[in-house]
């Protein structure tokens, strides 16, 4: 039996998978930067921001799809995910995003490596714990997301995702929003006061708010870019690899933001070997995670 046809469609699968991945983790840390700076104008008002960048995010993912050419596979009910499904997958990315939201700013910059700046004594454990929880509902996302994706080829299917997760996800922001606040707060007026006061920020744009949507837009193609190469390395690798590709992009991120004067810890040279190790960790694991090896 001739295996190199097998072969060099593994090859390529390979290659393409790790096209995709470098790409994620490139769009991963621009996006960051820029998100950042879009928090500058807009850190009191960060359920709003998510609401806006949402909207924004399926606009751009819808004109997308219709600049397009129809896809030449037909789908079947094999590859068809229903509306409930993506509307539950929503609701996960919606309920992790809001839980992400009250906890990142009390974590110093949002990412765990900068807690050895100060120590533990200025960070609440309370919120660490909040944000690691934040990552089971991204998982249990993931998983199934992943599930969808094994039948589907090319770029639609990552565009049909991200249009329609962030379409379903503006309903669901709004009611995590909702209930996050009423358990945090104890009222849910606070979301609402969240969206009147962005949407003074952005109209008005006086003191911190002073270009508040140039911010806003530099964040719109990356921020949704971000999005769709998620649902792209889910297509192409694994659940598994995109934790792994999450794991590098926390150092790659605090040094682009460090560097930046973005974050709240300065340039360490710890930064580099743990970028070192965990872009090693993610090797090894593709490495024995090929067919054939054992």
């Amino acid at each position: 039996m001739n295996c190199e046809p097998c072969a060099s469609s593994l090859r390529s699968a390979s290659q393409s998978s790790i096209l995709v991945c470098a790409v994620n983790c490139c769009v991963s840390v621009v996006s960051t930067c820029l998100y950042y700076s879009e928090l500058h104008h807009l850190h009191q008002y960060p359920f709003f921001s998510a609401q806006l960048n949402t909207a924004i995010g399926a606009l751009l993912a819808g004109l997308w799809l219709l600049w397009l050419p129809k896809d030449v596979e037909v789908e079947t009910a094999a590859t068809v995910v229903p509306w409930q499904s993506w509307a539950w997958l929503s609701a996960l990315l919606a309920f992790q995003n809001s839980l992400e939201i009250l906890s990142i700013p009390r974590v110093m910059a949002g990412f765990l490596p900068s807690l050895w700046v100060s120590g533990l004594q200025h960070v609440s454990l309370a919120w660490v714990a909040i944000f690691l929880l934040s990552r089971i509902p991204q998982a249990a996302a993931n998983v199934a997301a992943e599930s969808w994706a094994e039948n589907q080829k090319g770029i639609t299917w990552p565009l049909r995702a991200t249009l329609y997760t962030q379409l379903l996800g503006l309903p669901c922001n709004f009611l995590a929003a909702l209930t996050v606040s009423f358990f945090w707060k104890g009222e849910a007026a606070v979301v609402l006061q969240d969206y009147a006061g962005g949407f003074s920020c952005l109209t008005e744009g006086q003191g911190a708010c002073a270009g508040a949507w140039r911010s806003v837009l530099l964040f719109a193609v990356p921020g949704m870019l971000y999005t769709l190469t998620e649902f792209q390395v889910l297509q192409v690798a694994s659940a598994t690899t995109y934790f792994l590709l999450a794991a590098l992009q926390l150092p790659l991120q605090d040094l682009a933001l460090s560097l930046l004067n973005f974050s709240a810890a300065s340039f360490r040279p710890a930064m580099v070997p743990a970028i070192l190790a965990v872009a090693m960790g993610l090797m090894f694991y593709g490495l024995g995670s090929r067919p054939g090896s054992s």
